[in-house]
């Protein structure tokens, strides 16, 4: 109830000699139950510095009953204008979790709500129950200089998710967890993620979209600027069968691959690993989608998979300066492609789609066209270690 008093008191603060900040010093540790922090507030100058520790239980059945509406342990829901930040850590025990409660009764720990004008900087997150951060329903939310950390073999650990939100933006962070390191699904658009260490995880996604027939967009995304150090996959994009929507304006450029094994891929046909996925009359349109600038290693026999619907296709897509080779001395290294319009320009994996029953296109068919030539420009390093809070693993 502390934390709910003071939640009260700077929410509530009118900026006349009223606090407007909750502050956790450095020597501070503290062991509490979910919180939800409600707006609308009162002040829209809201603040909370952690610099301490702050923990869950850390067994299950010490928890308390989550808000089964937001399912998470520190909850921000119809907040504008929250600045939440500093060194510290939040620790909710989630590897509890992890083998004894499903999937989709675990809590997130960070979750945003029905927010806006939301900064979150410098704190790390460890082992959360299910994703670290959710973001949902939101407009213009800056999250950086974050730590996401949880081992490999951790199920479903995404570290950011966000859905139906737009003018995120996400830099210089590093995220190392057992999903994908920022899943971007429905209603969301003008994306921007910068300087984002990724591994290990499932690489930065595009989706899952259209499960169960859904309609749903994502456009105006940028990841730019990013590594993959170990990942199942690097730069990817994954739409149900059966679904309806679209996913177009996608940038991925200045990407370091470090033994990914699946370093750039479209998926029309996501299973999430389930059988007897078959195909369906329709699919989420997937167009206007750019790999620009990759430059690294691929630990599979599979360096580029565009595995794209019969019935719609993916369009517009283009590869520029692509120059992946493999970890094994003794791979060679290919491409697949279905149902693709592809043009390219220098990439170091040789490129060639099928259409329906036809044989591979040849050079001068519009699945191969070359792009008109460009001088590459050369990668930015990223500004941290890839190793970088390793000891947290």
């Amino acid at each position: 109830m502390a934390f709910q008093d003071a939640w009260k008191a700077i929410c509530e603060a009118n900026g006349k000699d009223q606090a407007t900040s909750l502050v956790i010093h450095a020597y501070e540790k503290y062991f509490i139950q979910p919180q939800t922090f409600r707006g609308p507030c009162v002040s829209r100058n809201l603040h909370i510095q952690i610099d301490g520790k702050l923990e869950a239980p850390k067994m299950v059945k010490e928890w308390k009953k989550i808000n089964k509406g937001n399912r998470c342990w520190l909850c921000f829901d119809n907040v504008t204008g929250l600045v939440l930040n500093g060194s510290g850590v939040l620790h909710p025990h989630g590897e509890a979790w992890w083998s004894s409660v499903e999937h989709s009764n675990r809590p997130r720990t960070v979750g945003f709500n029905g927010s806006s004008n939301i900064i979150y900087n410098g704190l790390t997150q460890m082992n959360s129950p299910k994703n670290h951060i959710s973001i949902w329903n939101c407009t213009n939310a800056t999250l950086s200089n974050l730590q996401l950390i949880a081992p490999k073999d951790s199920p479903n650990t995404d570290g950011i998710d966000i859905a139906l939100s737009n003018n995120i933006k996400i830099f210089n962070s590093n995220i190392q967890t057992g999903d994908d390191c920022v899943a971007i699904n429905g209603g969301s658009y003008d994306i921007d993620i910068t300087h984002v260490a990724c591994g290990p995880g499932h690489g930065i996604s595009v989706g899952s979209l259209g499960k169960g027939g859904l309609n749903e967009t994502v456009e105006n995304v940028k990841v730019r600027h990013c590594s993959f150090n170990g990942t199942q996959n690097g730069a990817r994009i994954k739409t149900w069968a059966g679904g309806n929507g679209y996913a177009k304006n996608i940038l991925y450029e200045n990407i370091t691959l470090i033994n990914v094994n699946f370093p750039i891929i479209i998926d029309q046909h996501y299973c999430n690993g389930g059988r007897n996925c078959t195909e369906e009359a329709t699919a989420v349109k997937v167009s206007n989608v750019t790999f620009k600038n990759f430059q690294g290693t691929c630990g599979n026999k599979i360096a580029i998979k565009l595995d794209c619907d019969k019935a719609v296709g993916c369009h517009d897509i283009k590869m520029e300066n692509i120059n992946i080779t493999s970890s094994s001395t003794n791979k060679t290294l290919t491409a697949y492609c279905q149902f693709a319009d592809v043009v390219s320009q220098i990439v170091s994996v040789k490129i060639k789609c099928t259409s329906d029953e036809e044989p591979l296109a040849p050079a001068s068919a519009p699945y191969a066209k070359p792009l008109p030539p460009t001088q590459p420009p050369s990668l930015s390093p990223l500004p941290y270690s890839i190793n970088f809070f390793k000891a947290f693993l």
